[in-house]
């Protein structure tokens, strides 16, 4: 058998490993502290580690312990917090005559503990070697200040860790800035927010490795990791030891939890997981709650007092430059009673502060000072300020303290920040009581990173970046005069969400109550209300309708009403944008949201659209005429030209357009009915088709067995736009073929090419089978939580020839495919559409007539056009639709 030339320690280790795992679970379901059951799993390491260290002494020594050699955990094992599937890091300390026996036992140890399934981390050293790399590597460092002595000799271990000691201590403030530096930039990997909705429960903010962090910043200035003796000390206040002993409890349980899911070493708490464990742990939902979401709060909030505690222990133990403390103290200027403004910093003089600290308006204006002024406020003073906060007792805020708050809103600057830490105190809550609500409230659909709350906040520090940006959005930012509406409106426009009830309008009746509690005057409170209940407006003309349309850009100015609102309502929908998460405001989208705001502009300083685009598309054809050559031998050419509307001379250069219809007009001339030709598009970083189709009286279906051939190609659609001519379908679209991360080679693109004209060229070839999920290099749809409701709407209001089909749903593999068919099974012709599967949810617009083209008028008929839909979506949904 395979496992017979297994040694017997080997046996008897997987033997005790997978029964003490076993034992460890029983003990965790049975709803054990987490710090309890981390101690079991340390015991059982420890009992395998000495297993085989015992075994190697016999086998070769004897069974007597080596002299000069130490076998020590550091780590997480050194530090006895271990998770089930943690791994084990080891190091033998070794005195430099003794190396020779040491190397038998690290091949024993590594051999056989690896053997019996523990992931192993091994490392040889003398006491010389280990310090020196700790001071220079802060990871080891980190790791080694953990340190716990496991077999071996004692005294060489005692040697070692005083020498640890005693030398980081003497480099205390220089290892101390080397920890917050690493630690900052293993933030910016997993997070530097502890409101992210999938975190990481060791590595993202307010994780397990701040309060870590507090233990190692502890050791290099005092020798000492233990969260009591800190206590002791007088470097933790009993209030901070105990949130992070709490913390630590409920991290530590979770991190069991999902270990034993998983199977395997898990830290990633992912949205499936999450419904899993508030169900499993019992947490109960409310109104506008979910039970998940009760559960996120609490991890929210956990987090959120990891992360300031550990900051503030941080700030309180960093060694600043003593000539830079002189520096700041010297040109400090008073500007105030008992306010003080070095270069950098602004600070309450040390006398003042414990009254100033009590004192709502005061700390408002005070804070206004600091961002009118671009400085930051002074750890001694912030501290203070905090500790009083946390003391008082919520109450409705004065006139005077909503005067400071609305004047701390009018600037850019450091506002972000600043609301960050009015937030974490519960100030925000106290000015704007309905924020309340939105403290660590999930998002669920597959794009946005971050909680209500810290979205807000980000949509906010996404807008006061606008201040230094050279581009058409910062000038627009810079010239606002008064800054508070749109700040204000950031802050709180996604307050709505959570109830059952749209978001912006809720959130509409919450920002007028907001304007009223804060005695804005009757414009700007309507201006307010306006811009939430309409910050998606943008979002929705811009990247579902076709901007080329008068109709269209009309419609939204009317809707919108004046440039000043304009530019309002533009600056707010891209900040919202560029807060959703990474790589969500792309260049596309900021080209068509230039597009409509140029277009409304120019609408509302001409009166004219039709004229100024009359002009255009003549200029555009023009050029694109000097390129066909003459009228005899471009004849196709030039009568396709005339047909081809503005947003498709908008969209490609004039020479290339021009090579388009050159090869289009001969392939017709020849008889042809189908081209299909691709080019990488290196702004939406994917390749582009451009399908052209000779259609007959048959006009029905065309889309549907284009986006077929793409799905039987196990190709992705991203984007799509689609123009019918007199007698020519000219369809785009943008893909993401999963086998070419990059830009495919010529073989790839003509066997993608052929499958397209094969399906179009020859209509009795069937359709590929409406599978209800493709392999095409998304993601796992079995690990999306799915909220939301999908929606289908129906508009005959917004256009006079079309029906506008609205679909909002979760992004499904082959979601396009399925819908193209069942809209040409319903025999409904497709005049254009807008696809893009990268907003929150996917967002596509069809414009739809009948076949004989009427709108899609007959109530019936609507809903059987709906019903189809929803059928190809998620057959078990029932749509959330209002009349």
């Amino acid at each position: 058998m395979a496992g017979s030339s297994l040694s017997d320690v080997v046996l008897r280790g997987r033997a005790i490993l997978r029964e003490g795992r076993e034992r460890c679970r029983r003990q965790h379901d049975a709803g054990s502290r987490g710090t309890q059951v981390s101690t079991l799993v340390s015991d059982l390491y420890d009992d395998l580690v000495l297993e085989v260290w015992n075994q190697a002494c016999a086998d070769h020594f004897g069974g007597e312990t080596p002299a000069g050699v130490a076998l020590v955990a550091h780590g997480g094992f050194g530090r006895r917090d271990l998770a089930p599937y943690s791994d084990a890091d080891l190091m033998l300390i070794v005195r430099g005559r003794s190396t020779a026996v040491a190397e038998k036992l690290a091949q024993a140890l590594t051999r056989d503990l690896v053997d019996i399934g523990l992931d192993v981390g091994f490392s040889l050293r003398t006491p010389r070697e280990a310090c020196s790399l700790s001071w220079s590597d802060p990871v080891i460092f980190t790791s080694l200040t953990e340190s716990r002595f496991l077999a071996g000799s004692l005294k060489v271990f005692k040697r070692f860790f005083q020498s640890l000691r005693h030398g980081a201590v003497r480099r205390g403030g220089r290892l101390v800035r080397d920890l917050i530096e690493a630690r900052r930039e293993e933030r910016n990997k997993w997070g530097d927010t502890n409101y992210l909705l999938t975190p990481n429960l060791k590595k993202s903010r307010g994780g397990l490795r701040d309060i870590q962090m507090i233990r190692w910043i502890g050791f290099a200035r005092y020798g000492e990791v233990d969260l009591e003796r800190l206590l002791k000390l007088g470097t933790l206040t009993d209030e901070d030891y105990r949130m992070l002993r709490r913390a630590y409890d409920f991290l530590i349980r979770l991190r069991n939890e999902l270990h034993f899911r998983e199977g395997r070493a898990q830290d990633v708490l992912d949205r499936t997981t999450q419904v899993v464990i508030a169900n499993a742990w019992g947490y109960k939902g409310r109104e506008g709650v979910l039970p998940v979401e009760a559960f996120m709060q609490q991890y929210f909030d956990v987090t959120r007092d990891v992360r300031y505690a550990a900051r503030f222990f941080a700030d309180d133990n960093r060694s600043r430059p003593l000539i830079g403390q002189i520096i700041e103290r010297i040109r400090a200027k008073r500007i105030g009673a008992d306010v003080l403004m070095g270069p950098t910093h602004i600070w309450v003089e040390a006398s003042q502060l414990r009254e100033f600290a009590l004192s709502l308006p005061r700390i408002l204006r005070f804070m206004s000072l600091a961002n009118h002024n671009n400085r930051r406020i002074g750890h001694h003073t912030w501290q203070t300020i905090r500790k009083a906060m946390q003391e008082r007792q919520p109450a409705p805020p004065d006139a005077e303290s909503v005067g400071a708050f609305l004047s701390l809103l009018s600037r850019g600057g450091r506002l972000a920040p600043l609301l960050q830490r009015l937030h974490e105190l519960r100030i925000l809550d106290q000015l704007i009581p309905e924020f309340k609500r939105t403290r660590g409230l999930l998002q669920f659909n597959a794009y946005h990173k971050y909680t209500v709350d810290a979205h807000c906040i980000r949509a906010v520090e996404a807008a006061t970046d606008f201040a230094e940006d050279p581009t058409a959005m910062g000038r627009r930012y810079r010239r606002l005069k008064d800054k508070t509406l749109l700040h204000l409106a950031l802050l709180i426009h996604d307050i709505g969400k959570g109830y059952e009830e749209d978001h912006s309008i809720v959130g509409a009746r919450i920002a007028r109550k907001t304007g009223e509690r804060l005695d804005l005057d009757a414009s700007s409170i309507e201006i307010l209300e306006w811009l939430v209940l309409k910050h998606l407006a943008v979002n929705t003309v811009a990247f579902r309708h076709d901007l080329n349309d008068p109709e269209i850009v009309i419609s939204f100015a009317k809707e919108v009403g004046s440039i000043r609102r304009l530019e309002l309502l533009i600056i707010h929908a891209v900040a919202d944008l560029a807060a959703v998460g990474p790589d969500v405001l792309t260049d596309w989208k900021m080209k068509l949201i230039e597009d409509l705001y140029l277009r409304t502009r120019r609408y509302f300083e001409t009166g004219d659209l039709d004229a100024d685009q009359e002009e255009l598309t003549d200029e555009i054809r023009h050029q694109v005429r000097e390129y066909l050559g003459d009228e005899r031998s471009a004849a196709t050419s030039l009568a396709l030209l005339k047909q081809i509307p503005l947003s498709m001379l908008r969209r490609e250069k004039s020479e290339d357009l021009a090579t388009q219809l050159i090869h289009v007009a001969a392939a017709l001339d020849a008889g042809e009915r189908t081209l299909c030709f691709a080019q990488y598009d290196p702004i939406a970083s994917a390749m582009r088709y451009v399908v052209i189709f000779h259609q007959d009286d048959t006009r029905v279906g065309i889309f549907a067995r284009v986006a077929g051939a793409f799905m039987s190609c196990g190709i992705g659609i991203l984007r799509a736009e689609i123009v019918t001519l007199e007698n020519i379908v000219w369809d785009e679209f943008w893909v993401d073929d999963p086998e070419y991360p990059d830009q495919p080679p010529p073989k790839r693109i003509q066997t993608v090419s052929s499958r397209v004209k094969q399906l179009l060229d020859s209509p009795e070839t069937p359709l590929p089978p409406r599978k209800r999920k493709w392999s095409v290099g998304k993601k796992d749809d079995s690990k999306t939580v799915n909220v939301l409701p999908t929606k289908v709407d129906l508009d005959n209001e917004t256009l006079d020839r079309f029906t506008i089909l609205s679909l909002f749903a979760y992004d499904q593999s082959g979601l396009l495919y399925r819908v193209a068919s069942a809209l040409s099974d319903l025999n409904l012709v497709l005049h254009f559409a807008k696809i893009d599967t990268h907003l929150d949810q996917v967002a596509d617009v069809f414009y739809l007539t009948e076949a004989d083209g009427r709108q899609v008028d007959a109530k019936d008929r609507q809903a059987e056009v709906r019903a189809a839909v929803l059928a190809v979506i998620s057959p078990d949904e029932k749509e959330s639709q209002e009349d």
